[in-house]
């Protein structure tokens, strides 16, 4: 049986045209190292805000689908989540719509300025469905956008996983949930110095947040067990 390689792709925030090219570069590079095996896309959350093009990110990621891959997995992160809030109080002058109107919610409502309105209500619904957590137990990997508790895991709950910055976590040797031996942790929310990934812990924690939307790159990270992590940018 063909082992599954994974690709993980850090924080979007609305660069739509970033994404399509880092997209390209992703399946070129697997048709060309890889001979075609096939690849298990997983998009880390924050996907949307600050950025000028977040309504054609949901709805590209929505349709995307990749002959002979699996389907995509995409996470929810604390944008997402945030706009999810906004959006179920249908008031404007909420404390949950002032939060997200402050961290980027504005430049993702001029997005849908010419967009359907049942489109928007249906991006909503699909971003509801999203998990905060994907792990890949044979590849000894954690997907997540923020972090995950180091002692409770995988008992965390979604509220961790979306927005923790715990110095615990960011600190591999402070581990000691007997869940997380062997496993990578691999996430973005936190933008990492220099535009470049940044890796804990002899590898054990990847954040590849680098910072697409203040100027700095989208990351896609190729991870395979045994082999040096591939990374690629738009």
């Amino acid at each position: 049986m063909t082992k599954l390689l994974y690709c993980a792709i850090g924080d979007i925030h609305g660069e739509f045209e970033r994404l399509k090219d880092l997209h390209a570069q992703v399946f070129d590079h697997a048709r060309l190292a890889y001979s075609g095996r096939p690849v298990q896309l997983v998009h880390l959350g924050d996907l949307v805000d600050r950025g000028p093009a977040s309504a054609e990110v949901i709805d590209y990621l929505m349709r995307l689908d990749v002959p002979g891959w699996p389907a995509p997995v995409t996470l929810r992160g604390n944008h997402e989540q945030m706009m999810i809030d906004a959006h179920e109080t249908g008031d404007r002058r909420s404390l949950d719509w002032e939060q997200w109107a402050r961290n980027g919610g504005e430049a993702t409502m001029d997005s849908y300025a010419f967009v359907p309105p049942d489109r928007l209500a249906a991006h909503v619904a699909w971003l509801k469905t999203l998990p905060t957590l994907h792990v890949a137990e044979a590849a000894g990997l954690v997907f997540v956008h923020g972090g995950v508790d180091p002692a409770l895991f995988p008992d965390c709950g979604e509220q961790v996983h979306m927005w923790t910055r715990r110095p615990a976590f960011f600190d591999p040797a402070r581990w000691t949930a007997p869940a997380l031996r062997g496993k990578r942790v691999i996430h973005g929310h936190t933008p990492t110095v220099h535009s470049l990934p940044e890796a804990a812990g002899e590898g054990r924690r990847l954040n590849i947040d680098t910072g697409a939307v203040y100027g700095g790159r989208l990351t896609a990270a190729f991870l395979e067990p045994g082999a040096a992590d591939k990374f690629l940018y738009a």
